[in-house]
C-alpha cells in the first residue's frame, strides 16, 4: 500500500458552529464529518425545506442537499463521490428510507458499502438524515474492488464489501434472506427476536462476504454492532467471542430501528489484510480498546461502565448534590482519557484522531459535551453526532468511537 502523510483537509477550516473539520485525511483515506441539510446558523437550508407541492418530500430534498454538500467537501479534497468506499447513514424516521434510497441511487453509479439505521435524534431538530463517508484519496494509487458472495443479496443499491488497498469495508448486514425477511434459522425457540441466533446468522453471511473480498473473520480489526434491544448481552457475547481468534475493537450501540421487520442487530466490519496489527493491552471481555493496523488505529466504542456494566459512582452526580456536577462532562472526560490511553498503546494518540462517532443519550447534553471536546482537541477531527435511545450500561450518557492516524508517514 502507498503510505501517505496524515493531514487535514478543511475548506473552510472548521464548521462555523461546532468544533469539527469538514474532512480529514489519514493514509489513503478521506474522512468526512456527518452532514445534515443545514447552513450557518439558520438551521435547515431553504432548498431542503418542504416545497409547496405534494410531489417532493422533506427527505428527498434533504438527501439531495446532504449529498450535494458531501460532493462539495470531497471536491475540496480533489475527489468526488465516485471515490467513496463506505457510508454511514442515520435516519430520524425509518419510514423515510425508501425515498432516501431513491435519491441515493441517482448520486452513485457505483455504490459503496453502506450502513443505515434509525436513531432517536439528530443535532438539528428538523433534520431527517445525517450522512458521513470514507473515500479514497485521488493520489492513493488504490482502486476500490467490490465483492459479491453467495450470501443473501442486499435489497438496495449497495455492495456487500469493498477492498481498498489493505482494508476491507463491509456494508451493515441484518438477519434476512432477501426473500421473506427474518429466516427461521435466525429465530429462537421461544421468540423470533433472539440476539444470539441473529448474530450467528449475520456473522455466517459476513464471513462469506469477507471471503469474497479476500479476507477472513480473523482479519477483522473493527466492528460495530447496532442493536434495538440490549437486554441480552450474554446471548450476543456467547456467539461473538467464539467467532474470532483475535477479537476486533468493538462498538455496541442501542439504536431506534432497523430496516427489516423483527431484526434486532446490524453488524458492519472492517478487516485489514496486512500483518502489522497491534492490539491494546487493556481490553474488555468483548475485545481490545483499540487496534492499530498500517496507517490507522480503530478504537472500540468507549463509554462509562464498559468494564463492569455499571457506571462508576464518580462518573455520576452525587445523589445529594445533583445540580453541582454534570454526568456528561464527567463521562466525556473519562471517555476521552480512556481513548487516549488506548490509542497511545497502539502507536497513536487522541490528538491524531481523524474521525469520531459520538452517541449521546440526550441531545440536550451536547453543549456541555462540546465544551469538553473543544478543550481536548486543538485541531478538531471530522465527527458525527447522533442521539440514541440506549447505551450498554445504565447511566451511561455518552459513547465515542474513533479512527486515528496510527503514525506519521512520509508521502511517496
Amino acid at each position: 500500500m502507498v503510505n501517505q502523510q496524515s493531514s487535514a483537509v478543511r475548506e473552510p477550516a472548521v464548521h462555523p458552529l461546532i468544533w469539527q473539520a469538514e474532512s480529514t485525511v489519514a493514509g489513503p483515506f478521506v474522512f468526512t464529518s456527518a452532514v445534515l441539510a443545514t447552513v450557518g446558523s439558520t438551521g435547515i437550508t431553504p432548498p431542503a425545506t418542504p416545497r409547496p407541492s405534494f410531489l417532493v418530500s422533506d427527505i428527498t430534498l434533504q438527501t439531495e442537499s446532504v449529498l450535494s454538500s458531501i460532493s462539495d467537501t470531497l471536491a475540496a479534497a480533489g475527489i468526488s463521490l465516485a471515490h467513496v468506499v463506505k457510508a454511514n447513514v442515520f435516519l430520524a424516521d425509518p419510514t423515510d428510507f425508501y425515498e432516501f434510497d431513491r435519491v441515493w441511487n441517482t448520486y452513485f453509479t457505483r455504490p459503496p458499502t453502506r450502513t443505515t439505521v434509525a436513531v432517536s435524534g439528530l443535532l438539528v431538530p428538523e433534520a431527517k438524515i445525517e450522512i458521513s463517508v470514507v473515500a479514497l484519496r485521488a493520489d492513493s494509487g488504490i482502486t476500490a474492488v467490490p465483492a459479491t458472495s453467495d450470501a443473501p443479496r442486499p435489497m438496495t443499491k449497495k455492495v456487500e464489501a469493498v477492498t481498498a488497498g489493505d482494508f476491507v469495508f463491509t456494508s451493515g448486514q441484518l438477519a434476512h434472506d432477501a426473500v421473506n425477511g427474518l429466516p427461521t434459522e435466525a429465530t429462537g425457540a421461544t421468540t423470533r427476536c433472539d440476539v444470539g441466533k441473529q448474530t450467528a446468522y449475520v456473522l455466517a453471511n459476513m464471513r462469506r462476504s469477507l471471503a469474497a473480498a479476500g479476507a477472513t473473520a480473523d482479519q477483522v480489526v473493527k466492528a460495530q454492532t447496532l442493536l434495538t434491544d440490549l437486554s441480552d448481552p450474554a446471548g450476543f457475547d456467547a456467539i461473538w467471542n467464539s467467532s474470532h481468534t483475535g477479537l476486533p475493537a468493538l462498538a455496541t450501540i442501542g439504536i431506534s430501528a432497523l430496516l427489516v421487520t423483527d431484526t434486532i442487530i446490524e453488524i458492519d466490519l472492517t478487516a485489514y489484510l496486512g500483518d502489522t496489527v497491534r492490539r491494546s493491552e487493556r481490553d474488555t471481555s468483548r475485545g481490545p480498546d483499540a487496534v492499530g493496523c498500517g496507517d490507522l488505529a480503530f478504537s472500540a466504542g468507549v463509554y462509562a461502565g464498559m468494564d463492569t456494566g455499571d457506571v462508576p459512582p464518580q462518573l455520576l452526580p452525587h445523589h445529594a448534590y445533583p445540580y453541582y456536577s454534570s454526568a456528561v462532562e464527567l463521562q466525556t472526560e473519562w471517555v476521552l482519557d480512556r481513548l487516549d490511553d488506548a490509542l497511545t498503546s497502539v502507536g497513536s494518540s487522541l490528538g491524531r484522531t481523524v474521525k469520531a462517532q459520538v452517541f449521546l443519550r440526550n441531545m440536550a447534553d451536547f453543549p456541555i459535551f462540546e465544551q469538553v471536546w473543544r478543550r481536548r482537541f486543538a485541531q478538531p477531527p471530522a465527527r458525527s453526532v447522533v442521539q440514541v435511545p440506549r447505551l450498554p450500561a445504565e447511566g451511561a450518557v455518552v459513547a465515542v468511537e474513533v479512527i486515528a492516524a496510527a503514525r506519521e508517514t512520509s508521502s511517496i
